[in-house]
C-alpha cells in the first residue's frame, strides 16, 4: 500500500473514530438508547448506552435476551416485552412490533425496567429497515422521559387541584365524574354551607379559609374511599359516591356528615343529591338535579334532599 495511501486510511480512521466518541457523548448526555433487531432470526444484535435506560450494559442485555430467539414469534415478542418493559405496557409494545412487520415505523411511551425492580418512563421509536421488500431489520432509539413525564404529571395535578383545600377543584372534579359515569351506579352530592358569606362578613375571609379547610377533612373522613371529592367554588363542594344496595343514596353517611360539619367545623351543611343512572347519566344533568335538591334542602338548612321529580311538580323551584 502507497506511503498516501495509508496516511488517508489512518486520517479516515481517526475520523470515524471521533464520530464514534462524539456519537456515545450523545447518548450518554441525552440518555438514549439505540438498538437493533434482526427480524428474520429473532435476534438482537446492537445495543448501544444501554446502561443509561436498563442499569445494564448492551453485552448483558444481548446474552440474555438470546435464548429468545428460539420461540415462536408471539412468544418471542411477548417474552422480550416482558423481559425490557413493565406488564401493564405490553400493549403498545405488541402494536409496535406488528408496525413494524408490516413495513411501517411506530413510536410509543412505556415504562422500561432500570434494574431488578425499578422503572422509568421512556420514549421508543422503531423503523424497519427493508430488504428485498420485507422487513429484515429494526433499529430503535429508546428515550429516557421519566423526569419529564412525572413533572408533567406534577403540573396536571396541580393544575386541577384547589389551592385551599387540596380537593379536586372545579376542572379536576368534572372530568373524574365524567370519567366514572358510565361505569356503575353513582350519588352525586352537591354540599353548601349554610349561612358561609356571614361568617366571611362577620369573622373575616381568614376564619372562612380555615373552616372551608376543616370542613374539607371532614369529607375525606366521612366519604373516605369516594373516588372524586371537590370543590366546586365557594363554599360548594361536590361528591361522587357509589350507590347503597338496592340502588339508594348512602343516607348513613350523609348524616354523619351531617353531624361532622358542626362538630368539626361548627356549621351546618345542605345536600343535594342525584342518582345514575336512574335520573341521568351525563355530569350536567345530574349536576342539574342535584343543585335542585340542593335548593330545597337550603330552604330548610341542616339537611339533605334526593331529587324526586314528583316533589319539584308539587313544589316548583322559581
Amino acid at each position: 500500500m502507497q506511503p498516501q495511501s495509508m496516511e488517508k486510511r489512518e486520517d479516515l480512521i481517526e475520523a470515524l473514530t471521533t464520530c464514534q466518541e462524539r456519537f456515545h457523548i450523545a447518548l450518554k448526555a441525552a440518555q438514549i438508547c439505540v438498538f437493533e433487531v434482526d427480524l428474520t432470526h429473532q435476534r438482537y444484535t446492537f445495543f448501544e448506552n444501554a446502561e443509561a435506560i436498563y442499569g445494564k450494559s448492551g453485552a448483558q442485555i444481548l446474552s440474555e435476551v438470546h435464548a429468545f430467539s428460539a420461540l415462536p414469534p408471539e412468544e418471542y415478542q411477548a417474552s422480550v416485552s416482558a423481559y425490557f418493559a413493565h406488564p401493564d405496557d405490553q400493549l403498545p409494545i405488541a402494536r409496535a412490533f406488528h408496525s413494524v412487520l408490516q413495513g411501517n415505523p411506530a413510536s410509543y411511551y412505556a415504562r422500561m425496567r432500570a434494574g431488578d425492580t425499578e422503572y422509568v418512563w421512556c420514549k421508543v421509536d422503531v423503523v424497519p429497515i427493508i430488504e428485498e421488500g420485507i422487513p429484515a431489520r429494526m433499529i430503535g432509539v429508546v428515550s429516557q422521559m421519566d423526569q419529564m413525564l412525572r413533572q408533567v404529571e406534577t403540573y396536571r395535578i396541580q393544575a386541577e387541584q384547589d389551592a385551599l383545600t387540596g380537593l379536586w377543584n372545579r376542572q379536576g372534579t368534572e372530568a373524574r365524574i365524567t370519567s366514572l359515569l358510565a361505569d356503575a351506579s353513582w350519588v352525586l352530592l352537591l354540599i353548601d354551607l349554610d349561612g358561609f358569606k356571614q361568617i366571611n362578613d362577620t369573622r373575616g375571609h381568614l376564619s372562612g379559609d380555615d373552616i372551608l379547610q376543616r370542613f374539607a377533612q371532614a369529607l375525606r373522613h366521612v366519604f373516605a374511599g369516594a373516588p372524586v371529592i371537590g370543590r366546586w367554588g365557594g363554599d360548594e363542594f361536590i361528591v361522587l359516591l357509589p350507590q347503597s344496595a338496592g340502588g339508594t343514596p348512602p343516607t348513613t353517611m350523609l348524616n354523619h356528615l351531617l353531624r361532622e360539619a358542626f362538630q368539626a367545623c361548627g356549621v351546618t351543611v345542605s345536600i343535594g343529591a342525584a342518582l345514575c343512572p336512574q335520573q341521568g347519566t351525563s355530569f350536567l344533568s345530574l349536576f342539574r338535579l342535584a343543585d335542585q335538591a340542593l335548593y330545597q334542602a337550603k330552604g330548610l338548612k341542616n339537611t339533605y334532599r334526593i331529587y324526586d321529580a314528583g316533589d319539584f311538580l308539587r313544589h316548583p323551584v322559581n
